[in-house]
């Protein structure tokens, strides 16, 4: 294979026409590759570009498999003077032979071509909308049910964390069941922090310290440009930062944790630096694209809060821009506040919401998008800390209770950390106590054929939510720990029920029923949950 390898590197080596002679070679990947995994193309000139290499140079490529329509990918520059270009490309057949060609204006008159085999899916595969059950998400290939649980974490590149402690919080994911972490690409933090770590106060109101109570030093501007902050060049990506980038979102494939990108936020007004659907806006999400796109675990967040910084009209422009840019329709959406604003577009493939609010209050508002075949998901629902009401900063119970109240409604959700001492902002690990009791909320529903089950609150009593397949199976929540009632449908060998304990993730011994109205006695004044299973 080595042999063959120098070969084929051999015969894509040319001379550049013009006035100076200058040798390109072009290294193909590997002539076997997994279904799903990266294919990546390496184009080296022997000289720097003339000019800007992130604005002048073009490589594209055409990907076809044997009897399919070909796949047209942006490549892009990995090297900060233009010494080296990227072809990434993820393919989606999987036992199947790509042909590759791919051009340049570096030299306008060359094709090259090649070719590789594709073997059985052996990674991560890519995270969907479930086609039949639209409210759900399932893997592309198997069509298993992906259930949704979401980390926070803002700044994961931040450039005081290095690639072992970015590995150190996806570890700490996979312990505690989180299986995708939303983070920024590019932004400024909330606040220049000049204070010295003596200075720093954990126990503080994290509302008024600077960055939301993060440590002195871990919250600095993402270096996605050169230049400095607010005086970056926008026309050149700081290389380093994006291949930080890249490795970040390899090793949440290699966890199986789905790597949600998004692209800016509104702090010390970066947006307005670049400005609206200017070249520099749409540069810089064509060259996400080409970058990231080809792993096979990211989603697209256009904007966090965008609504900050951008009227209503350009969620729907710039997603049709990134849709039209990525070759594989990686699901995409945009983060506003308590309002969606994009119904059933076809850009948007899930509903994004931030709103807090009690139990009843979070698991009514997926109702509000009921009728638009797409999962909602509740990004923002209110971070961990110390408070004892359901707000930001609220306690782990009322954390646990609101993502049960809103997994109840058929609806996803997405955890923060604002305990003290550890912002939501910064990717460290954090003191929440939530996460090891919310790890047993996707075990409970990893072990029901929930994408099946549909809300069914009319069936239980005031504050309680169930989730059912009607005559088969039901699940319950209680969030005070009251009594209820379920009226169930008949079943000719009665219901066998099993509580399950949120905080612990311990089922209590079952026991029989043998009436289609049952009452429920939670086994402790506390929250739990109940799978009432027809027998």
């Amino acid at each position: 294979m080595r042999n063959s390898f120098v070969t084929l590197c051999a015969c894509l080596v040319m001379l550049l026409t013009g006035s100076v002679r200058s040798e390109v070679t072009v290294k193909p990947g590997p002539s076997t590759l997994s279904c799903f995994d990266v294919y990546e193309i390496v184009l080296e000139p022997d000289r720097a570009a003339e000019g800007n290499p992130f604005t002048d140079i073009q490589v594209r490529a055409t990907f076809t498999p044997e009897g399919g329509s070909p796949i047209e990918v942006d490549g892009f520059c990995d090297d900060q003077e233009g010494r080296r270009f990227r072809v990434r490309f993820c393919p989606s057949i999987e036992t199947a032979k790509y042909k590759f060609e791919l051009t340049t204006n570096i030299a306008s008159n060359k094709k090259y071509t090649g070719s590789f085999q594709t073997t059985k899916p052996e990674g991560m595969e890519p995270v969907i909308v479930n086609p039949e059950r639209p409210k759900h998400f399932q893997f592309a290939s198997s069509g298993k049910p992906f259930y949704h649980i979401g980390l926070t974490a803002y700044h994961l590149l931040d450039p005081s964390n290095d690639d072992k402690q970015i590995e150190e919080l996806l570890d700490y994911c996979v312990r505690h069941g989180f299986n995708k972490v939303r983070f920024l690409l590019t932004g400024y933090p909330r606040d220049n922090d000049t204070r010295t770590k003596s200075e720093y106060d954990p126990t503080g109101d994290p509302w008024k310290q600077p960055n939301y109570g993060a440590p002195p030093g871990e919250m600095n501007p993402l270096p996605a440009w050169l230049g400095e902050p607010h005086h970056y060049d926008f026309t050149r990506f700081n290389v380093a930062h994006w291949q930080k980038a890249d490795r970040a979102v390899q090793a949440m494939r290699d966890r199986g944790i789905v790597a949600t990108c998004i692209v800016t936020i509104e702090k010390q007004g970066l947006p307005k630096e670049y400005g609206v659907l200017t070249e520099h806006e749409k540069r810089l999400y064509r060259y996400a694209v080409a970058r990231l796109a080809a792993y096979s675990n990211v989603w697209w967040d256009l904007g966090n809060e965008h609504n900050e910084f951008r009227k209503p009209d350009w969620a729907p422009k710039m997603g049709d821009l990134v849709k039209k840019w990525d070759p594989y329709d990686r699901l995409c959406s945009a983060h506003a506040y308590a309002d969606w604003l994009y119904g059933d577009q076809v850009w948007a493939g899930y509903i994004i919401t931030q709103q807090y609010g009690d139990c009843s209050q979070v698991n009514q508002w997926v109702f509000k998008y009921r009728d638009i075949a797409k999962p909602y998901v509740n990004e923002e629902y209110g971070y961990e800390g110390t408070l004892d009401e359901p707000k930001h900063g609220m306690n782990a119970d009322w954390v646990r209770k609101c993502h049960w109240s809103i997994a109840l409604a058929g609806g996803y959700a997405t955890y923060g950390d604002w305990t003290p001492g550890t912002a939501f902002y910064t990717g460290h690990v954090g003191h929440g106590k939530a996460p090891a009791q919310l790890r047993h909320l996707r075990e409970t529903f990893e072990s029901l054929p929930y994408p099946t089950m549909v809300p069914h609150n009319e069936l239980v009593g005031e504050g309680a939510f169930c989730l059912a397949k009607e005559g088969d199976i039901y699940l319950v929540y209680i969030p005070d720990g009251k009594e209820t009632v379920l009226r169930a449908a008949p079943a000719t060998q009665g219901f066998k029920i099993t509580w399950i304990n949120p905080r612990t993730g311990r089922q209590i011994n079952p026991r029989k029923a043998t009436t289609e109205k049952i009452t429920l006695r939670p086994p402790s004044p506390e929250d739990w949950a109940a799978i009432v299973k027809r027998q």
